[in-house]
């Protein structure tokens, strides 16, 4: 029995590391980007957009440090006809800021916001050993809130934006304490906890679900000593319940990385006025793709209930 057990705590300080670790990509980033979108579908839309951001004029690099001092990277896009609305966007794990809105950033920057691509930590050029899957990034997103109103002098007009683990870490972050500038977010195939989105991945490992559900367990017992919190930690169920802007949710039945009944319990949690888009085909982020034009109309139904 004891021999079992030191094999599951090995097991889940092996794949925490394997899992929470920055991952490195060789060469420039933005043919990195180009390079994971592959054959998937509306492959040449994902490309455009990447390169639409590598051929943005003026993009300006900025940086804060976060809560627990790490420099922080982002990209400003400024856009004239802004008039204080601001998107700030947040990518998903492992992945890449102008990738995860490679086709949907040009769309919201023609409707006139201001563009704010952060780095996730331990992402390219921001710090950090560890991703925490929203633990830690939900404080620095707090953090880039502060940078866009201090920016704009206090009189910024923010929307939240964030796809996988960038819409979890807006969905945590509602749990907190906001400025007023604040006024709405769109979240896209967030998962509920860091945890359970580990425990589904492991199903794929130990083919049970409940099998993978226990061995999770010593991966949050292993993030525990590594980053100093429990997996289990932040949950949409506490931070969504305190939630009073305004908030659209976007998920596919396809997606096979975070499950639909997440979508169906972050929904469930929220109290505040709220906008759905789902679809029956699109696998992870792909709803945008998949269900535009019902995309873009739930998106201007966001805009207007937020007052933006």
């Amino acid at each position: 029995m004891v021999i079992l057990l030191c094999v599951c705590i090995v097991f889940g300080f092996l794949a925490f590391e394997r899992s929470f670790t920055r991952r490195i990509y060789e060469g420039d980033p933005i043919d990195a980007a180009a390079k994971k979108v592959g054959d998937r579908p509306y492959c040449e839309e994902f490309r455009k957009g990447i390169y639409w951001f590598r051929d943005f004029k003026d993009k300006e690099e900025v940086w804060i440090k976060s809560f627990d001092g790490l420099k922080l990277k982002g990209y400003y896009l400024k856009n004239e006809k802004s008039q204080g609305r601001v998107m700030i966007v947040c990518h998903g794990y492992r992945s890449f800021p102008y990738f995860d809105f490679s086709a949907s950033a040009k769309v919201y920057y023609e409707q006139g916001f201001d563009l704010l691509f952060i780095v996730e930590r331990a992402h390219l050029d921001s710090e950090g050993k560890y991703i925490t899957f929203g633990l830690k990034e939900r404080y620095d997103l707090l953090e880039w809130i502060k940078f866009v109103d201090k920016r704009h002098g206090g009189r910024a007009r923010i929307l939240l934006a964030g796809v996988s683990m960038g819409a979890s870490t807006v969905m945590y972050t509602l749990g907190l304490d906001l400025p007023k500038s604040v006024k709405g977010a769109l979240c896209d195939c967030g998962f509920d906890t860091p945890k359970h989105v580990i425990g589904f991945a492991l199903i794929e490992v130990f083919k049970s679900k409940k099998l993978a559900s226990f061995m999770s367990n010593f991966v949050s017992f292993a993030a525990l000593f590594k980053i100093g919190s429990l997996l289990g930690r932040v949950n949409t169920s506490k931070s969504l319940k305190k939630n009073t802007l305004p908030v659209m949710f976007a998920h596919g039945k396809a997606d096979d990385v975070v499950p639909f009944e997440m979508f169906e319990k972050n929904i469930s949690c929220n109290p505040s006025e709220m906008f759905t888009v789902t679809s029956e085909k699109a696998a992870h982020g792909l709803v945008f793709y998949y269900e535009n034009e019902e995309y873009l109309k739930t998106f201007q139904k966001l805009i207007e209930a937020a007052d933006m």
